[in-house]
């Protein structure tokens, strides 16, 4: 398998499933090898069965992002099995929809968890790992969430919105490494996080909602996990090598549309 990666080591986190195993998939194909992690083996079975089955290369890698040892060990394990790291996906995260006044503090905790602290342990581990390679990719996931959110997600948009901050920061910190730092905020994506979404959210009438979701994006569709695996891999790749401290937004038009 070649392509515009080819060469190249990436570190993709909650490959298990949805957008990581999409941006794990792109990658592989682009040609990087791919350390897949997750906080569990479910999933990441099926993620580096459908790598290898392309021609691709992939190791799987549990671990929780949320704990520094376990971040140290992915790292390490990208330089023992493929020899180096140039590029990380930071992209595991979780998400509850619920009032702030009822919101429990382990759960106020879990979130801010993964999907703050789990970008900036992958970050912090990785960056001497990219140095030594004359410099790489760091891509986290954060959402539309952070600037355009709904009720119940004051927790999740208030994480989100600190990675994007995260990102611009630390873009000026390892410039000087050649190191880019950018953060992708998905809209509305067909993912099993959309589904469990939609249980929290008590929607009775889960088709109907979704037709009101696809109706307001420009593009009137729900994107899909390989959708923001091909920014990724833009991302990840020489043709973005003047892009760094900033938040690309892949939303089908869902922020341009006026709301009233």
């Amino acid at each position: 398998m070649t392509g515009s990666l080819e060469g190249k080591v990436a570190l993709v986190t909650g490959a298990g499933s949805g957008l990581g195993r999409g941006s794990a998939i792109s990658l592989a194909a682009a040609g990087a090898a791919v350390v897949c992690n997750d906080v569990a083996a479910k999933g990441l079975d099926e993620t580096i069965a459908a790598i290898i089955g392309a021609g691709g290369r992939a190791v799987a890698a549990i671990g929780d992002v949320s704990r520094s040892a376990d971040v140290k060990t992915l790292v390490a394990k990208a330089v023992d099995s493929f020899g180096g790291l140039d590029i990380v996906h930071a992209n595991a995260g979780v998400e509850r929809y619920e009032s702030l006044e009822t919101m429990a503090d382990a759960d106020i905790d879990t979130l801010l968890a993964v999907d703050l602290k789990g970008v900036l342990l992958c970050f912090r581990e990785a960056i001497p790992a990219l140095r030594s390679r004359g410099g790489g990719a760091l891509i986290a996931t954060s959402s539309v969430q952070a600037t355009h959110s709904l009720p119940g997600c004051v927790v999740y948009a208030a994480a989100k919105a600190r990675v994007i901050a995260a990102v611009r920061t630390l873009a000026l910190e390892v410039g000087k490494d050649n190191i880019r730092v950018v953060s992708v905020s998905p809209g509305t994506i067909d993912t099993p996080m959309l589904s469990r979404d939609l249980a929290d959210m008590n929607v009775a009438d889960a088709e109907g909602f979704l037709q009101r979701v696809r109706d307001a994006n420009a593009l009137g569709r729900i994107g899909t996990p390989g959708e923001i695996g091909d920014v990724v891999v833009y991302l990840a790749g020489s043709s973005a090598s003047y892009i760094t401290g900033t938040d690309i937004v892949v939303d089908g038009g869902f922020t341009a549309v006026k709301r009233f």
